[in-house]
């Protein structure tokens, strides 16, 4: 029976009462003893009723009361979980131990593998860009030739050209009255990017270390995979032979001075290195120097007792500004070779006409089930890189003789 049918009752009964007391003041009497007792006792229903109808109201009203903060719950929109949050627990806990929100997040940055469910084991996830709160993911894990070249990120790592041209022979003439102009065609050849994978190798921690809150595990995992790509990768951005590995910028640039020693540079020689570059890619903003620290060192003493009133080599004045020479930044490579015979040991030119394709960004894996048994996990990296010089006459080297 529901509250409705109760007070139809409830109503049904109190008529009663009021005709029993009706039908005995008619008669000019008062109830008898078997009336009392049959109206107590339908007294005593009709309270009965009220009390129940009334729980069962206020029971409806609860239950609505209960579904209506539900519906507004489940229309609130989710707490956002930031993806570096997100990417933090995932190695910490592999995708089994993250919540909802979390995976939610993670799954935005899943990698391309065709493959790729919510398996630890298949695909990795792309590093977050703010991952550090000291320097971008792209800093972290970006080369010293990244450093200066041009670099073009696509999302994936489908092969494309570039056209490449030297134009700078080819000069504006007077033009005759009633003159007509002869063609100078531009050749242009077609520089391809077809980007190789490198892997860091794996690093293989604790668990136990993993489960202390007090241990930054992102800054390790992070330093440790990015160092190894980084050494990787900038060794042949910088020497590759474009032989299965990218055309390093040394391999890339053309012949400018050769030294007349070994085992030694000049100051003349490094400057005509310098006056080698077209004047177009010499004043040009990338126009920069690339060496070694000790062929740096070597150029720097050769100022030292010098009677020169202008000083060749400049250090940087403050931290993290370049040093200077010829009025041009220096940037240390430690992967260009050194002074020694046959070595290309400098370069000058427009550094920004080698270009880096990065495809896809960087991909780290969680490998879960390969050190259980160790009570370890491991984590390892990749990127997909290629490099080329789209101007080999923007770029010039010295090499030893």
């Amino acid at each position: 029976m529901n509250a409705k049918q109760m007070r139809e009752k409830r109503g049904a009964l109190v008529e009663q009462m009021q005709g029993m007391v009706a039908a005995a003041k008619a008669e000019g009497r008062n109830l008898s003893n078997e009336e009392n007792e049959k109206f107590d006792a339908i007294s005593n229903e009709v309270d009965e009723l009220r009390s129940a109808a009334a729980r069962i109201e206020r029971s409806e009203e609860l239950k609505k009361e209960m579904a209506a903060k539900a519906e507004v719950r489940d229309n609130a929109p989710a707490a956002k979980v930031e993806a570096r949050d997100a990417f933090n627990a995932y190695l910490r806990k592999g995708m089994n131990g993250i919540n909802s929100a979390e995976a939610r997040a993670l799954a935005e940055l899943r990698g391309s593998d065709t493959q790729i469910t919510t398996n630890d084991g298949l695909g990795g996830f792309l590093v977050p860009e703010n991952w550090s709160d000291f320097v971008s993911a792209t800093e972290l894990f970006k080369s010293d030739i990244e450093q200066v070249a041009t670099v073009i990120r696509t999302a994936n790592g489908q092969h494309f050209n570039l056209p490449a041209n030297d134009d700078t022979a080819v000069v504006a003439a007077i033009l005759g009255e009633g003159t007509a102009e002869t063609v100078s065609d531009m050749t242009f050849t077609n520089v391809k990017f077809e980007p190789y994978t490198y892997s860091s190798k794996i690093v293989k921690v604790s668990n136990q270390l993993i489960s202390d809150n007090a241990f930054d595990l992102g800054s390790f995992v992070g330093g440790q995979l990015a160092n190894r790509l980084k050494r990787g990768i900038n060794a042949h951005l910088t020497t590759g032979d474009a032989s299965s590995k990218p055309q390093g910028i040394v391999t890339g640039s053309t012949l400018g001075v050769t030294a007349a020693s070994a085992t030694a540079v000049t100051i003349n020689e490094v400057m005509s290195l310098f006056y080698q570059v077209d004047a177009s890619y010499r004043n040009a903003p990338g126009a920069a120097w690339m060496m070694n620290s000790a062929t740096a060192k070597a150029i720097r003493v050769l100022g030292f007792g010098s009677s020169n009133d202008f000083p060749a080599y400049v250090p940087g004045m403050s931290v993290g500004e370049p040093d200077m020479l010829f009025g041009k930044p220096v940037y240390i490579n430690e992967d260009m070779d050194g002074i020694a015979t046959g070595n290309k040991s400098i370069i000058f030119g427009d550094l920004k006409q080698y270009y880096v394709h990065e495809a896809g960004g960087v991909q780290l894996l969680r490998l879960s089930e390969r050190f259980a048994d160790a009570l370890s996990t491991g984590y390892i990296a990749y990127r997909r890189v290629d490099g080329n010089v789209l101007q080999g006459s923007a770029i010039k080297h010295l090499v030893q003789a």
